[in-house]
């Protein structure tokens, strides 16, 4: 094998198995979320009236059940950060990956593909945290003065 086949497999197997992993894992979310809705669907479905319903919100067991319906545990800032931090990650990763394809000219060409994908990425999760951002606070999801 050549240094540049080397290289090949050295970047292309980790990204593969971290793909397939985000594939199972994406997966398993979607199915949790689709169970998760099922479930609250029913436990809406109980009730008689609105003001039955309000009822139980104002109960403890009404407290719960809001904290629970919460998507994937998270309140939507919390969301928001998740997004923007993992934004600035995958941005940071792929100037990290274009710098040190400096140091290796003969795999150049990988270093700074691969870059650019995270790159890519990265900015596609900061601009999606920037539409997020301005939908929820256009829906009052998100306060004006937060």
């Amino acid at each position: 094998m050549t240094a540049s086949e080397d290289m090949t497999l050295i970047m292309v197997l980790p990204l593969t198995i971290l793909f397939w992993a985000w594939v199972v894992w994406a997966i398993l979310e979607w199915r949790k979320t689709r169970h998760k809705s099922q479930l609250n669907n029913k436990i809406l479905d109980k009730f008689q009236s609105v003001q039955e319903f309000n009822d139980f919100l104002q109960s403890k067991e009404g407290s719960k059940f809001l904290n629970f319906i919460k998507f994937n545990g998270q309140a939507p800032k919390e969301k928001l950060l998740s997004s923007l931090t993992k934004g600035v990650i995958l941005v940071t990763l792929g100037i990290a990956l274009i710098l040190v394809g400096q140091i290796f000219p003969d795999e150049m060409k990988y270093f700074i593909a691969f870059g650019i994908v995270f790159i890519a990425l990265g900015i596609g999760f900061l601009i999606s945290t920037l539409i997020s951002y301005t939908l929820s606070k256009k829906w009052g999801i998100i306060d004006e003065k937060d």
